[in-house]
C-alpha cells in the first residue's frame, strides 16, 4: 500500500518546505521508495531546493491540467543523492504567470484536480513502485491545501511557536482537519534553544502545545543557528546525519510511515 502524507502550515516561514525535503529524503536513505511532490503552486521553493531546472521536462501544474503524464513530471534524483531507495521528486512552476494562473482556477477545475491528485497513489505505484508520497502542500486553507489533505492518509501541521503560527494552526485544524477527520500530527520548528534548558522548562513547552491541539505532537524541535545558516540548497539531513535535526526528522520520518 502507498501511504500518502500531506504536510502543511497556517502560514509561511516555519520551515515546512525545509522538513519536507529533508524527511523524504531520509525516507529514501532508508531504503523506501519516494515521490515528493511541490503542491505549493503560490511559493514554490522545492526547484531552489533541489537545483534541479534543467532536469525537468513538465510541472506538476501541468499534470493537474491534463496536460502531462506523471511519468514526465517526475525528476529522478537518486543517483544524485545516492539514496538506497527511488528519491523522485515533482516540482511546481516558478513563473509569476503560472502561479497567477493557478490562483485564478475556478471550483470545477479544482474538481479534476482532486480526482487526479486521489489518482496519483495507483499511478506513482505503478510506474515506480512508491512506497510514500509526500505531498508540500500550499499555506492556509487553499484549494490545492484542501485536495491534498482530503486525498492523504496522513498530515503533518508545521508550526513555529509564534503566536500567530500556533493560533493560525488551529484555525487550520477547525476548518480543514477536524471536519474531514484526518489522521493529523502537529510538528513544532524552531522552538528557541531556553525553552529546552531544565525539565521545567521543557514540561511548560509541552504542556503549552498539548493544551492547544487535540492532535499528538510528533515532535518539537529547537531552532538551529546552523541550520539558518546553511544554504537552501541542501539537503541538511544527508549532509550531517549525525545532527539533532537529522535524529529528530528520522524519528519523525519513522512515526510517519508506520
Amino acid at each position: 500500500m502507498v501511504k500518502m502524507i500531506s504536510i502543511h502550515s497556517s502560514r509561511g516561514g516555519t520551515g515546512k518546505s525545509l522538513i519536507c525535503s529533508n524527511i523524504s529524503a531520509i525516507l529514501a536513505s532508508m531504503g523506501r521508495n519516494i515521490a515528493l511532490l511541490d503542491f505549493d503552486f503560490r511559493a514554490p521553493s522545492l526547484l531552489t531546493i533541489f537545483q534541479a531546472r534543467n532536469t525537468v521536462k513538465k510541472w506538476v501544474n501541468d499534470y493537474l491540467d491534463g496536460k502531462a503524464k506523471l511519468r514526465d513530471v517526475m525528476v529522478d534524483l537518486t543517483d544524485r543523492y545516492k539514496t538506497g531507495g527511488r528519491f523522485l521528486v515533482g516540482f511546481a512552476n516558478v513563473e509569476m504567470d503560472a502561479m497567477r494562473e493557478i490562483a485564478r482556477k475556478d471550483r470545477k477545475w479544482q474538481m479534476r484536480a482532486l480526482k487526479r491528485v486521489m489518482a496519483m497513489k495507483e499511478e506513482l505505484a505503478k510506474l515506480f513502485e512508491v512506497d510514500v508520497i509526500i505531498l508540500d502542500t500550499s499555506p492556509g486553507v487553499q484549494y490545492s491545501s484542501v485536495n491534498a489533505v482530503v486525498s492523504s492518509d496522513v498530515s503533518v501541521i508545521v508550526s513555529s511557536m509564534d503566536i500567530l503560527d500556533l493560533e493560525g494552526a488551529q484555525r487550520v485544524v477547525q476548518d480543514l482537519y477536524e471536519p474531514f477527520e484526518k489522521k493529523t500530527f502537529i510538528l513544532v520548528n524552531k522552538a528557541t534553544p531556553h525553552m529546552f534548558m531544565g525539565e521545567d522548562n521543557k514540561s511548560t513547552l509541552i504542556d503549552n502545545v498539548r493544551r492547544r491541539f487535540t492532535q499528538p505532537v510528533i515532535a518539537i524541535i529547537p531552532c538551529y543557528c546552523d541550520i539558518l545558516l546553511a544554504q537552501r540548497v541542501t539537503l541538511f539531513a544527508l549532509d550531517k546525519p549525525e545532527h539533532p535535526f537529522t535524529w529528530a526528522l528520522t524519528e519523525v520520518a519513522k512515526r510517519l510511515e508506520a
